[in-house]
């Protein structure tokens, strides 16, 4: 499974094309429900992946607005059990204005309209990894992070 934002899905994307390639004589189904895209080979009970989440912690819509909650990760629950978790982040981080997905950032039990973004950044990431560490057994899952990519402008 691969979590995160467009890195992500270019990632997924292109292992889906090559598998397809590998065999394309072979049946498959591709489904998209909300966030999470599932491309699978029946013949090989075979999934692959993708939950659109570009934060990996949680955004809600509240009566304040949508808040960015950097201590939840209600969403991992459809990252239990599986056999490869591959996470990215970091491009979301830095957007402001309409490209923001969030009207607040929630820091605990504090609400605020914004703050220092690798503060945030770093602090929804010891979220995540506190889950990982939690809820993964790394005899049976392999996890991978990509943080940082590549600036889009040059």
């Amino acid at each position: 499974m691969f979590v995160g934002d467009s890195l992500s899905l270019n990632q997924w994307q292109s292992l889906t094309c090559m598998l397809h390639t590998a065999n394309p004589l072979v049946q498959y189904k591709s489904v998209r429900v909300g966030d999470l895209s599932v491309f699978s080979f029946p013949a090989y009970n075979l999934k692959i992946m993708f939950s659109r989440n570009a934060f990996l912690v949680d955004i809600v819509g509240t009566s304040v607005g949508r808040v960015l909650q950097l201590d939840s990760v209600r969403g991992a629950t459809l990252w239990k059990n599986v056999d490869v978790l591959i996470f990215n982040t970091w491009h979301w981080w830095l957007h402001t204005g309409r490209k923001q997905p969030w009207d607040l950032i929630q820091d605990g039990q504090v609400l605020v309209k914004d703050m220092n973004r690798l503060v945030a950044y770093e602090k929804a990431l010891n979220t995540w990894a506190k889950w990982v560490d939690t809820n993964v057994d790394p005899a049976k899952t392999r996890v991978f992070f990509q943080g940082v990519s590549p600036d889009h402008n040059k």
